[in-house]
C-alpha cells in the first residue's frame, strides 16, 4: 500500500522522564489523520497503543509502560505515513526498592527521638535534630584514635545521619568502656520501644535491632583491641545472655512484624492482578464490543479496535491472549461477510457502495471488493434489460393477437 502522507517526526515530550505509567504529552508533526489512523506507539521500546489518545496531527497524550530500556526513542506508526521517525528520548525512572531491615524514611515519633529546645522562640537548626542518644545509656568513649576505626572500616561512619552509617563503629567511638548491665539496660529500653504501638514504634524497634546484631562482633572487637600483646578475651557468660536478650529482641519484631508484611504480600497480588486486568481489559472484552457495535452500525469503531487488537495481540504466544484474538478473528470474518453481502445488494446507492468498499479494505478482505461490485451491478443492469426485453416482446404478441 502507498503512503499518501509523510512521516510521522516526534520533536517533543513532556515531561522528559518519569516512572512507569507517567501520562505524558507528545508533540510532532504528522501524527496520523484521526485515532484510527494510528497504529503503532513506542516509547523506550516498550508499546503504549492500547493508552494512546490522538488528539491531533501535532499532539497525541499516553501513558508510559514498564520498559526495559531506561531511556530511549518515542516512535510513531500511522497508516497513512508509515513508520516515523524522533528527535528527542525519554528517561524511565526505576523505583527504588526497600528491604524490610534497611534504614529508609520513616515517621519517627519526635518527642522521644530528637532532643527538643524549650525555648519555642527560637528556630531549630538542621544540627539540632540529629538522634539524642538512641541507646539510653551514659555515653563512655574509649580511647580508641578515630584514625584507627576509618583504617578499621573504610568507607563507612558512626553518625546516624549518614549513608554508610556502621554500629559497630558506633558501639566502638561511644560504649567502648560501658558495662554489661549497661548494654543490657539499653536492650531493655528498646524492647520498651518495640511494645508500644504507639506511631513511629516499628521504625525504631527496626533501627535498634540493627544496632544489636551487630552487638556481639563489636564487643569481641573492642576486647581485641584492648589487647596490646594480641591476645583474645571473650567473656563466655556476657555473650551467652547478650545473645538471650537479642533472640527475645528478634522474637519480638518477628511479632510485629508478621501481621504487616502478611497484608502487604496480599496488596501485592491484589494489586498484581487489578494491573493484569487494567491492561488487557481492551482484548478480553473486545469481541462483545465488536458484537454490539456491528448491531448499532458503528463499523468505523469495530475497525479501528481491530487494527489496534491486531498490532498488539497478532502474534502473541501467551495461550489465554491466542485464545481470545482467535474470538476476535471469527467476528471479523463474519463481519466481513455481512459487509460484502450489502455491497452486492442492488440496488443501492453510490454512497453505500463506496462505505462498504473502505470497510472490507480497511479489514483485509479477500479478492478485490470494487470489482465484486461492479460485476454484480452488471449483472442487475442486465438482468433489467432482459425483463424490459421480455415484457416488451410479451406486450406485441398481445397485440398482434387482438
Amino acid at each position: 500500500m502507498s503512503r499518501g502522507r509523510p512521516p510521522p517526526l516526534v520533536t517533543g515530550i513532556s515531561p522528559k522522564e518519569g516512572a512507569a505509567w507517567t501520562k505524558v504529552t507528545i508533540r510532532g508533526e504528522n501524527l496520523g489523520t484521526g485515532s484510527a489512523d494510528l497504529i503503532g506507539l513506542s516509547i523506550c521500546g516498550h508499546n503504549c497503543l492500547l493508552t494512546a489518545e490522538w488528539m491531533s496531527a501535532s499532539k497525541i497524550v499516553c501513558r508510559v509502560g514498564p520498559a526495559k530500556d531506561d531511556k530511549g526513542e518515542i516512535i510513531v506508526t500511522t497508516k497513512s505515513g508509515g513508520l516515523g521517525t524522533s528527535t528527542v528520548s525519554f528517561k524511565l525512572l526505576k523505583p527504588e526498592r526497600i528491604g524490610i531491615l534497611e534504614q529508609s524514611a520513616v515517621w519517627v515519633d519526635e518527642f522521644n527521638y530528637y532532643d527538643m529546645r524549650t525555648d519555642r522562640n527560637k528556630g531549630l537548626s538542621p544540627l539540632s535534630l540529629r538522634p539524642n542518644n538512641p541507646l539510653g545509656i551514659e555515653i563512655d568513649k574509649g580511647n580508641f584514635p578515630l584514625k584507627d576505626i576509618e583504617v578499621t572500616f573504610p568507607g563507612m561512619s558512626g553518625d546516624f545521619t549518614s549513608e554508610n552509617f556502621s554500629a559497630t563503629w558506633y558501639l566502638i567511638e561511644n560504649h567502648a568502656g560501658s558495662s554489661f548491665e549497661q548494654l543490657k539496660l539499653a536492650a531493655s529500653n528498646l524492647k520498651k520501644q518495640a511494645n508500644k504501638k504507639n506511631e513511629g514504634s516499628l521504625a525504631y524497634v527496626k533501627g535498634g535491632l540493627s544496632t544489636f546484631f551487630e552487638a556481639q562482633d563489636a564487643l569481641a572487637a573492642i576486647h581485641q583491641r584492648q589487647d596490646s600483646d594480641g591476645t583474645e578475651r571473650v567473656e563466655g557468660s556476657m555473650t551467652q545472655r547478650l545473645e538471650v536478650i537479642l533472640n527475645r529482641a528478634s522474637d519480638t519484631a518477628d511479632t510485629l512484624f508478621q501481621e504487616v508484611l502478611g497484608r502487604k504480600d496480599k496488596a501485592d497480588s491484589t494489586r498484581n492482578a487489578l494491573n493484569v486486568l487494567q491492561r488487557f481489559k481492551f482484548l478480553f472484552n473486545l469481541p462483545l464490543n465488536i458484537e454490539r457495535n456491528i448491531q448499532k452500525g458503528d463499523y468505523d469503531v469495530v475497525i479501528n479496535d481491530y487494527e489496534k487488537a491486531k498490532s498488539l495481540f497478532g502474534n502473541t504466544e501467551v495461550p489465554v491472549f491466542k485464545k481470545v484474538y482467535a474470538e476476535v478473528e471469527t467476528r471479523i470474518r463474519a463481519l466481513r461477510s455481512l459487509l460484502l453481502e450489502k455491497l452486492l445488494q442492488t440496488p443501492s446507492t453510490l454512497h453505500d457502495q463506496k462505505r462498504y468498499i473502505r470497510y472490507l479494505s480497511d479489514l483485509h478482505a479477500p479478492g478485490d471488493p470494487a470489482w465484486q461490485c461492479i460485476y454484480a451491478q452488471h449483472k442487475w443492469i442486465l438482468q433489467l434489460m432482459q425483463d424490459c426485453r421480455d415484457e416488451f416482446i410479451g406486450g406485441q404478441r398481445g397485440n398482434n393477437r387482438t
